[in-house]
Order: structure tokens, then C-alpha cells, then sequence
């Protein structure tokens, strides 16, 4: 079981190396010896190789997938219509404002140091729950009005009805009124 999940992780991830690392010497299993696997690390330059890369543009994304994902940080940097994704890519960074030892951009890829991505995430974040609130009160608005229109039809339809009833309550008590409502079952109206 646990070679599968190892295989089919190695499979996703396409790595260029494999490197293995002993836990302990006793080979128990669940027992690990920090001091052993730092020491390994240390002598396959696993550490120097992390630390090389933290130093390089260890992030890259593809210009299309880039765009898609961070346009909301500036969405008026790009003009509508079909854009080359290198160009797009480009206009997209210089909205968004970073700093240009924060990234490069190559033929297919924009290439971001250490933690640019993760500060573009939150940034993304932000915007999006601003969006979201905004969403959320037009929604919320909306229902309010229709809430509002019905109470005031309602409103309308009692101050009818209020004074149709005050209307009958003067009526029926005026003399010409019972006179006309005894007299009329005695007449046969015709038609």
C-alpha cells in the first residue's frame, strides 16, 4: 500500500531525482533519527540544493494559468480582446506592482522568488472577499426591496380596504341608503 501511494506520488509529480533517506539504523519501522536523516541531507546537498533554489525563482506558473488566476488583482491592466500570454503576463505584473527582483518571465513561464506566490494568494484573498461582500449586500439589497415592495402594496391594499369599510359604515346608516336596499328586491329589473 504504501509503495502504490509512493508510486503514484512520484507519477504526478514527474521529480528529476529520487533521493533515500535511511530513518534509522536499526530499520525499525515508525522510529526516525533526526540527527542521521539531517546528516544524510546534508551530505546529498538535499539543504544546499533547497537553499540554491530559495535563492533562484524556485516558483513558475504558465502565462495563461498566471493570468487566470491573478487578473482579479488588476483587472484593468489588460485590455479586452485576445492578448499574447507572454505580453499579458507582463502588463498583468506591472498592474499588480511587483518588484522586479521578484520575478522574470521566460518563454512560457513567469518565474517568482521565494513567497512572491504566497503574497499573491493573500492579496487574491483580499480581493476576493471584498467581491464577496459585495455580491453578498447587492444580494441581501435586492431581497430587502422586494421585502419592502410587498409590505408597501400590503399598505395600499389596507388603506383600501380601511376606507371601503369606513365608507359602508357612514352608507348604511344614511336614510336614502336602507330606502334603496328594502325597495330594490321588489323591483324586477329586466334585462
Amino acid at each position: 500500500e504504501q509503495l502504490n501511494k509512493l508510486m503514484t506520488n512520484l507519477r504526478n509529480t514527474s521529480p528529476h531525482f529520487v533521493r533515500c533517506i535511511i530513518p534509522n539504523e536499526a530499520k525499525a519501522a515508525g522510529e526516525i533519527d533526526s540527527f542521521l536523516v539531517l546528516h544524510q541531507l546534508r551530505c546529498n546537498g538535499v539543504l544546499e540544493g533547497i537553499r540554491i533554489c530559495r535563492k533562484g525563482f524556485p516558483n513558475r506558473m504558465i502565462f495563461a494559468e498566471f493570468r487566470q488566476r491573478y487578473q482579479i488583482l488588476a483587472p484593468t491592466s489588460i485590455p479586452e480582446g485576445y492578448i499574447e500570454g507572454r505580453e499579458a503576463s507582463t502588463l498583468l505584473i506591472e498592474g499588480i506592482d511587483l518588484d522586479p527582483c521578484e520575478y522574470r518571465i521566460g518563454k512560457t513561464k513567469v518565474f517568482f522568488k521565494a513567497g512572491v506566490l504566497g503574497h499573491l494568494e493573500d492579496l487574491r484573498d483580499e480581493r476576493l472577499a471584498i467581491i464577496m461582500t459585495m455580491i453578498q449586500a447587492r444580494a441581501r439589497g435586492l431581497l430587502q426591496r422586494k421585502i419592502f415592495k410587498k409590505m408597501m402594496e400590503q399598505r395600499i391594499g389596507l388603506s383600501i380596504i380601511q376606507r371601503n369599510i369606513r365608507r359602508y359604515l357612514v352608507l348604511r346608516n344614511w336614510a336614502w341608503w336602507r330606502l334603496f336596499t328594502k325597495v330594490k328586491p321588489l323591483l324586477k329589473v329586466v334585462k
